[in-house]
């Protein structure tokens, strides 16, 4: 099992959503290319 937790951007090209990582684990993804993973998004509302 590989668990890896980071923040990450969603950002938005055309009509698709995509998970945008920082890039020192873009490398550790890639290895997981072609393989199904389970994301679990969180996000924590600011407080103004």
């Amino acid at each position: 099992m590989v668990v890896l937790m980071f923040e990450a951007k969603i950002i938005k090209m055309g009509n698709r959503y995509y998970i945008y990582p920082p890039k020192q684990y873009q490398e550790k993804i890639a290895k997981l290319y072609g393989k199904k993973v389970k994301i679990l998004v969180l996000h924590e509302e600011e407080q103004s």
